[in-house]
């Protein structure tokens, strides 16, 4: 089959500093910043179409049309790198042309602005994240990591990256080792994925996607994709009506559900209103601050206290002796 031959769109990847007089970069360093771009935009994209940057299972082809990359140019002067990315739009017409998908994040509007590349959304995520705005900020753990892969290539004389168009149609960003703590915090305060069991309302299911929406009594609406062994059509009977699914939730720094990957959906019962309160990460809820024990209280008030002056000679045979 024949490679289909695309517009492409000029950005500029620069490793700020370094000598100016000419161009050295560790063949090991430029291997880095290529790997460590190409993995955040492919987190970025599938992250904006599919509502999660990892899911599990192979990758789609789009995903690699749209992440393809062609190195241009290599200058001196801080290494100045100059890449070709096709639009989204042009290498996958199917998912990100007039007639394709609406995005999970945004309902009702398009996956991608129009000319637009996966660099261009990798730039994008870097620059809501330097905003601060952590509460409205559309990323999960493995997006962040890879942010703060990227955020960490510039070594040595480098001090620092930066990532935007020649065309000027799309964010810059530049990032410096200040910027590392946050991206370190917020990988960190981003909760793992967890087990969750859930019951609300069928809210919305996806005509074009193995997708639906849950609806909380709270009001709070959640991103769900399907098992392979259940379609969009095995649910039509329980629309707008109430369901209990066990699942795997994926979570945003701020501990609100990015999106649950469901193993199971029934109607529910009278017992499954149990879950009916909005699942939180275990890391966001409240910490157990244990009381102050006193040598009568607590722990000591049933075991005792241990002197602590005894020989070893001492400890061997008391252990000894209550065997």
């Amino acid at each position: 089959m024949g490679c289909r031959a695309f517009s492409l769109k000029r950005h500029r990847l620069v490793l700020e500093g370094g000598d100016g007089a000419q161009l050295r970069i560790s063949g090991d360093q430029l291997a880095e910043l290529l790997a460590a771009l190409m993995e955040g935009a492919r987190l970025a994209l599938r992250y904006q179409v599919e509502g999660i940057s990892n899911p599990p299972g192979p990758r789609p082809r789009w995903l690699e049309a749209c992440t393809s990359q062609v190195i241009t140019g290599l200058h001196a002067g801080s290494a100045v790198l100059e890449i070709e990315a096709p639009t989204l739009e042009e290498a996958a017409p199917e998912v990100f042309g007039a007639s394709g998908q609406i995005s999970l994040l945004q309902p009702d509007e398009p996956l991608a602005p129009p000319a637009s590349t996966a660099l261009d959304l990798f730039a994008a995520v870097l620059q809501e994240i330097q905003q601060g705005d952590r509460p409205t900020l559309r990323a999960d753990r493995s997006l962040l990591e890879g942010c703060l892969r990227f955020a960490r290539v510039p070594s040595g004389a480098f001090t620092g990256i930066s990532l935007g168009s020649v065309d000027a149609e799309g964010p810059t960003v530049t990032l410096h080792a200040s910027d590392i703590p946050l991206l370190e915090e917020l990988v960190l305060q981003t909760p793992l994925p967890q087990t969750i069991r859930f019951t609300g309302r069928l809210d919305t299911i996806s005509s074009t996607r193995p997708s639906v929406t849950l609806l909380s009594d709270d009001g709070d609406k959640m991103q769900a994709r399907l098992p392979s062994s259940v379609t969009t059509e095995d649910l039509r009977a329980l629309f707008g009506q109430r369901v209990v699914v066990a699942g795997v939730a994926e979570f945003r720094p701020s501990g609100r559900i990015q999106q649950i990957a469901i193993s199971q959906i029934q109607p529910a019962h009278g017992a499954d209103e149990l879950f009916s309160e909005t699942p939180r990460a275990w890391g966001s809820m409240p910490v157990f601050t244990p009381a102050a024990q006193e040598p009568g209280s607590g722990v000591a008030s049933f075991f005792g206290t241990w002197p602590g002056d005894e020989t070893d000679d001492e400890l061997i045979t008391a252990l000894a002796a209550i065997r």
